[in-house]
């Protein structure tokens, strides 16, 4: 699997590298780290102080990747720089197009508890537009690693070909290995039935099937899978509040855009986990070729 680190050189952007570095998962020797930098200065302004800004920019891209190549250095892996020109979220997809990576990694800018809740403008953007998986690390204490105890990670379920989808990326990433999997799908009921009414046995019984295929597909290496199907007004709602009550360090989640526009608007459940979920998320589309 092809993955793309990116940093801005802000804290948060190196504790989200940090975290994911550490991850138990299946890790290449070597990661490409991408940075952007901005050499136009709007307004005018005297030749020597735009000599001045770029001079400066350079240094600090050059320094958010020597700080980064330590982080990874401190695991036993390697980092190669590929230093871009522009707008950050354009330049990050446009190459993680080029390159045919197969998952980005950006970090969530926030720490406090209402700050971590607004995901930054660039994560957000290469989360609509990226034309491969994205991982939107949040490093909170929900999601810090704890010695010799297994990744909880939650899948989000549809009971659609997504799932599939899912189940590879996952598998891909090695995140399943004995990690402890919540498999949650949710039944939507309609606003009018009586709530002490059942909803449709017939598509209970679908779903659960449905996360016992899931399960089997994620079985590999773990013997901890549960299952979750639940029948509520609002499916975003009820997965943040299951992930809310449950230690939580990655949500997984299918990306609903199925053609090259549709890639463009993430579906609403994506959305609002990238912005609510107190973890990290993991946004899995197929990649674009």
């Amino acid at each position: 699997m092809k993955v793309l680190l990116t940093t801005d050189g802000s804290e948060s952007a190196e504790q989200a590298i940090r975290w994911f570095s550490s991850l138990p998962i299946a890790h290449s020797p070597s990661y490409e780290v991408l940075t952007v930098a901005s050499y136009q200065v709007y307004g005018m302004v005297p030749a020597r102080v735009h000599e001045e800004f770029v001079r400066l920019e350079k240094v600090h891209v050059s320094e958010s990747f020597q700080r980064v190549a330590k982080i990874l250095q401190e695991v036993g892996l390697n980092a190669v720089h590929v230093p871009c020109f522009g707008q950050p979220a354009d330049e990050i997809t446009n190459y993680a197009k080029e390159s045919k990576s197969d998952l980005i990694v950006v970090g969530a800018h926030g720490t406090s508890l209402v700050e971590y809740m607004l995901i930054g403008s660039t994560s957000e953007t290469v989360a609509r537009h990226a034309p491969c998986s994205v991982l939107v690390a949040r490093n909170t204490p929900s999601s810090s690693l704890r010695e010799g105890e297994p990744l909880n990670i939650a899948v989000a379920s549809d009971c659609s070909d997504v799932d599939r989808q899912m189940a590879a990326q996952v598998k891909a990433l090695g995140i399943s290995k004995k990690a402890h999997l919540q498999l949650i799908c949710v039944i939507e009921r309609p606003y009018l039935l009586d709530p002490a009414l059942e909803y449709d046995a017939q598509v209970t019984r679908e779903t659960t099937m449905a996360l016992d295929r899931l399960s089997t597909e994620l079985a590999e290496g773990t013997n901890q899978i549960e299952k979750h199907v639940f029948e509520k007004l609002h499916i975003a709602s009820c997965i943040l509040d299951f992930i809310q009550r449950h230690p939580t360090d990655i949500v997984v989640v299918g990306d609903k855009g199925r053609s090259a526009i549709g890639r463009f608007f993430l579906g609403s459940v994506s959305r609002v986990l990238l912005h609510h979920a107190p973890c990290s998320v993991l946004l899995v589309r197929k990649r674009l070729e």
